[in-house]
């Protein structure tokens, strides 16, 4: 059997159903899921145990109490279980019988049942399909805090540049086309035709890079250590 969680459980005397009936529909149509035996517990089920059940699956029991209800059975053992549970009792008194001394609670006196229901909501308080809404919305909220955390603690960095001219060392005009090699040759760029190479290295910048020049017919620097923070300008020499 599926086990389903209610905003009320109905305690009550089948010879009230008259007025009961009418509390439960108008509690309904307010969105709240409401255990009422003659609607919920279906055909074979051992009663004791499944309103046992229903009362702690409920978040309250509203207690429709009456001449006839002070005189059932169950209805002592529905709202004696929910009390003991600790869920909140709210009764509705239907024709005016007193409470038991051992609930000494304030009660809905209003004999209409639609005028009864208006009464309880501030007890009863959001239903569950908007308190699941609301938890489902907050999971969200944890979830897409948690990702940008952990964006923010564990995407790599951008990556950094280093740029620098090459020219000539007789003519001192730009060359194009030399091959720039860093970090033991695993970053690569070429310089255009004013002699300028840009290098994208990934972070964290050092302190200090290695460089290799190489182009066909020079003759460049091999390898070069230089500082990371200023640009590094070189000479190549053609070879005779």
């Amino acid at each position: 059997m599926s086990w389903t969680r209610y905003d009320v459980f109905i305690s009550y005397s089948h010879q009230d159903s008259a007025s009961t009936a009418p509390l439960v529909a108008a509690l309904r149509q307010r969105g709240y899921r409401v255990f009422y035996d003659k609607s919920s517990i279906q055909v074979g089920e051992q009663w004791k145990i499944r309103l046992g059940k229903a009362v702690g699956a409920s978040r309250v029991c509203i207690l429709c109490w009456s001449a006839s209800a002070r005189d059932s059975e169950f209805v002592a053992f529905e709202h004696s279980r929910a009390a003991g549970l600790g869920k909140p009792v709210l009764p509705w008194l239907i024709d005016g019988t007193p409470l038991p001394k051992m609930l000494d609670i304030q009660a809905v006196t209003s004999h209409d049942p639609a005028q009864a229901a208006v009464l309880l909501l501030p007890q009863l308080g959001w239903t569950l399909a908007l308190r699941r809404k609301l938890q489902a919305l907050a999971c969200l909220l944890v979830l897409v805090a948690g990702a940008a955390v952990y964006w923010r603690t564990h995407l790599a960095p951008p990556p950094w540049t280093f740029t620098g001219r090459v020219t000539d060392s007789e003519t001192k005009f730009p060359i194009a086309g030399v091959e720039v090699d860093a970090e033991q040759r695993r970053y690569h760029a070429f310089t255009d035709s004013r002699g300028v190479y840009t290098l994208q290295l990934p972070a964290p910048q050092p302190r200090y890079i290695d460089l290799v020049f190489l182009k066909e017919g020079y003759k460049g620097e091999v390898p070069v250590n230089v500082s990371s923070s200023r640009p590094f300008d070189t000479d190549m020499t053609r070879l005779k």
